[in-house]
């Protein structure tokens, strides 16, 4: 299939640096070129941004992310906690606030964060509602696959959300960047999902839904250094990865860091990898493009110049024949009155010229 095929991997906060990969591809036409997009968590959110079309659109929304807003705390009163650890078998102090030792606390947290997670979704669901147009998605040109993973019975599930419409494109997303521990599991269709990209599990780098169209070229962006993509699984398409050249960060000053500094050094980041590992392909194909506009500017240049001196050449003919026209009605002038015309009854100057050897298209105009 012609056309080039875009990946965004998951990473929470580090998104922002596939922005900046998008603005150098806008730079230089390449995303003119996109013929389809796929993404896991963040990059499922970014991937339905690019679909759009709006870069100035989706540039703002990471800019302007807050950490609050996005991780804001889920309303738990102290009163819940103290209830979870009573039904855990923990015995409640009423003299002092429960505080049970480490071995015996880590498991309630674990069991009470795997029923709810810590953090709200409304943050999220805030930004995609105001930056996300999900009715341009639903009729764009180009499928936008986001990848989810069910549970519990575990199963990679993609979605084009261009099949569904807004509400559901907008569950699809969230189900997709639901991170486990983080964020709850989201119900979609009487069954549930979570975060795409989970470790072991997921794919949190989603090629296959694009190399399944055979796609030629797949452009790959990845958010971390350590991943390694095996080619041989993708025999019919040319995969270039985009690597960060430093690191985005690890959990804390990455994954969950949606700060306004963060992301925009992480798009200025994303621009400055991508123009590394593209601008040599990318000057090669412009010089190719200018090689081909002199070639077509010359011959353009020649076939005007050609058309001209045919013109000219018609034109140089027009006036040789109107020349040699009039010696010849003075000539046959001459010829009558002296006479002539008795000698050659029936002759006149329209059969004179007919009978002249000029060549056909000497009398040709423009």
């Amino acid at each position: 299939m012609n056309g080039i095929g875009l990946v965004f991997a998951g990473g929470g906060g580090k998104g922002a640096y596939q922005i900046g990969v998008w603005k150098y591809l806008r730079e230089v036409g390449l995303d003119k070129s996109v013929c389809a997009v796929s993404g896991t968590s963040v990059g499922a959110l970014n991937a339905a941004l690019f679909v759009t079309g709006d870069l100035e659109r989706a540039d703002k929304i990471w800019r302007n992310m807050k950490p609050e807003l996005i991780l804001s705390p889920a309303s738990y009163s102290e009163e819940d906690v103290v209830r979870w650890l009573t039904e855990s078998g923990i015995e409640r102090n009423e003299s002092a606030r429960p505080i049970p030792p480490m071995p015996a606390l880590a498991p309630v947290i674990t069991k009470r964060i795997r029923q709810s997670a810590p953090f709200s979704r409304e943050g999220l669901l805030y930004l995609m509602r105001e930056g996300v147009d999900f009715d341009a998605i639903r009729h764009a040109e180009i499928p936008c696959f986001a990848t989810c993973l069910r549970v519990p019975k575990v199963k990679i599930r993609r979605f084009d959300l261009r099949e569904y419409e807004p509400e559901e494109a907008q569950t699809i997303l969230l189900a997709s960047s639901a991170i486990p521990v983080v964020f709850d599991n989201v119900p979609f269709r009487d069954e549930t999902y979570c975060d795409g990209g989970v470790p072991f599990l997921g794919d949190n780098t989603p090629v296959a839904p694009i190399a399944a169209m055979d796609v030629k070229y797949i452009i790959v962006v990845h958010l971390t250094q350590d991943v390694l993509i095996n080619h041989r699984r993708y025999p019919n398409s040319k995969l270039i990865e985009i690597t960060p050249q430093s690191d985005l960060g690890g959990l804390m000053d990455g994954t969950l860091d949606f700060s306004a500094d963060g992301a925009e050094r992480r798009i200025e980041q994303g621009y400055a990898d991508t123009q590394k590992a593209l601008g040599g392909f990318v000057d090669a194909a412009v010089i190719h493009q200018q090689n081909e506009l002199i070639f077509h500017a010359f011959e353009q240049s020649e076939r005007r110049y050609q058309e001209k001196v045919g013109m000219l050449r018609a034109q140089q003919s027009c006036v040789l024949t109107r020349d040699v026209r009039e010696d010849y009605e003075e000539l046959f002038s001459e010829f009558a009155a002296a006479g002539g015309a008795a000698e050659a009854p029936g002759m006149d100057v329209d059969a004179l010229w007919d009978g002249l050897p000029i060549e056909e298209d000497a009398m040709t105009t423009q």
